[in-house]
């Protein structure tokens, strides 16, 4: 019998990062959308390590990596072949972190690997979820885990606080707006809520009319850059009170990098951010409201430290790489068996 050769693992790849989450495409890195930053933080730090990186993205997009923007008025059915008609030469590895799979899918020839940012079930090959209560939900306990990482470079510290709570994030019901709302009003505390309206009927009619009522309650629309450095590193507390199963919940990580402590309900991924801190882990409104008034949070130093050994772009892309190296590897010993 003849006997196979196990190719052996490359240190420099030929990586095509693919990202549009049509119809609503942003530009990477975009204040809108947190899986555009993830893909660039994932992006530029592969770039950092010398692999040979092109990205597929929205118009408007800017990387260190050879950026290939889409065409106006490309359809998401025809994404997939726009991408492998323009393929680079040599391409080791696929990464798609479209919201529809829309290469992985597709079964390519070229190793796809799967990224689902979104709860959605989509059978590819080689899934990666990105927490393992999404690998549990929507993939069945199928493929791997990443958690998101961020350049804590970009995050302002700040050991100190002033007295207000702090909402972030699109104003929907399932965020948990109204629950955010009801925990100020118990504690008496301020709350500046700041986040795009995405269900304008639902702001008009039960949120707006609670923000009017209380005096205590602001809210000041979309933030970015240095404002909503400032609004996270100073707040006292960050409330996540989600309603759904959030695949992850990135302000948790930020409010952590900047040292402010996060109240969550326990739903989605908030049990695996916050393991280390269980005691800001809340089962419902009069827990939030009672750990507000107790103010019993870690230390900023504390949650700093903490994001800095689960949560950064570095761990992050290291867990990519042994996945792409696995896959890679893989699919040659197959093509080998063929």
């Amino acid at each position: 019998m003849k006997k196979l050769s196990i190719p052996a693992k490359r240190k420099k790849l030929t990586i095509v990062q693919v990202i549009s989450n049509y119809p609503k495409a942003q530009p990477v890195p975009s204040i809108k959308g947190g899986t555009e930053k993830i893909v660039y933080e994932l992006t530029e730090e592969l770039v950092r390590r010398g692999h040979r990186v092109f990205l597929f993205a929205a118009l408007g997009s800017r990387s260190k990596a050879k950026l290939i923007t889409y065409p106006k008025g490309l359809r998401h059915e025809n994404l997939a072949r726009y991408v492998l008609n323009k393929l680079p030469d040599s391409t080791d590895i696929i990464h798609d972190h479209t919201f529809r799979s829309a290469l992985g899918v597709t079964n390519p020839k070229i190793p796809t690997v799967c990224t689902v940012h979104i709860p959605v079930k989509r059978r590819v090959k080689y899934p990666v979820y990105v927490s393992k209560r999404a690998r549990q939900k929507m993939g069945n306990n199928r493929g791997t885990c990443v958690y998101n990482g961020i350049n804590t470079n970009e995050y302002e510290f700040s050991a100190v606080k002033h007295s207000y709570l702090l909402f972030i994030g699109r104003i929907i019901r399932n965020k948990g707006i109204l629950q955010a709302i009801e925990v100020a009003k118990k504690t008496g505390k301020t709350l500046i809520i700041a986040g795009p309206v995405k269900a304008p009927q639902f702001f008009q009619r039960e949120v707006k009319p609670l923000i009017q009522k209380n005096p205590h309650i602001h809210y000041i629309g979309p933030v970015g850059g240095k404002v909503k450095q400032r609004l996270i590193k100073h707040a006292e507390c960050v409330l996540f009170p989600i309603l759904w199963d959030e695949p992850f919940g990135l302000v948790m990580v930020e409010s952590m990098a900047c040292g402010t402590p996060v109240l969550a309900f326990r739903r989605g991924a908030v049990p695996e951010v916050l393991s280390g801190f269980p005691n800001l882990i809340c089962d419902n409104v009069r827990e939030m409201a009672l750990k507000v008034r107790e103010k019993k949070y870690p230390s900023p130093n504390v949650l700093r430290k903490y994001v800095l050994q689960r949560f950064t772009n570095k761990k992050m892309t290291d867990n990519y790489l042994k996945i792409y190296h696995d896959v890679i590897q893989r699919e040659s010993i197959a093509g080998l068996m063929r």
